[in-house]
């Protein structure tokens, strides 16, 4: 059996980006995850690493897209993921580039909302989501 998964826990850093591939809703979000630590010289620094996910609907309609991140996730939204890592190579001007995504589809995905963004009139719901039992249309 082969296995890769990655978790992230971090802030939206905008809204999310929904289209519809053949009938199933996509969403595409970044992800700010913040780091703070002290260097050798006693000075703290602070980094934020984004990371980019894909969330896929259920072929139903009826999956994470759909029923938490259209309607509950939005920029500043803390959020905790867990989905299948994967890179991309594209070419750009004769360069061949490497972009790292992480994809939430399956039952080995997950999604919390672990706050919601600030004076947004919603509020969010307080389970989790998970993919289970979704059909990926590829």
């Amino acid at each position: 059996m082969n296995f890769a998964q990655i978790t992230v826990s971090g802030n939206i850093g905008s809204d999310p980006e929904i289209r519809d591939v053949n009938g199933t809703k996509v969403a595409n979000l970044s992800i700010a995850v913040n780091e703070g630590y002290t260097n050798k010289s006693g000075e703290k620094v602070e980094k934020t690493h984004w990371y980019r996910l894909e969330a896929w609907d259920g072929s139903n309609g009826k999956g994470l897209v759909s029923n938490v991140i259209e309607p509950y996730a939005k920029k500043g939204t803390t959020v905790f993921a867990q989905g299948f890592p994967i890179i991309e190579e594209y070419e750009k001007d004769g360069v061949t580039h490497r972009s790292f995504k992480v994809k939430l589809a399956g039952a080995g995905s997950t999604f919390r909302l672990a706050g919601k963004a600030s004076s947004e009139g919603g509020s969010a719901p307080a389970a989790s989501s998970s993919t289970a039992g979704d059909d990926i249309p590829f």
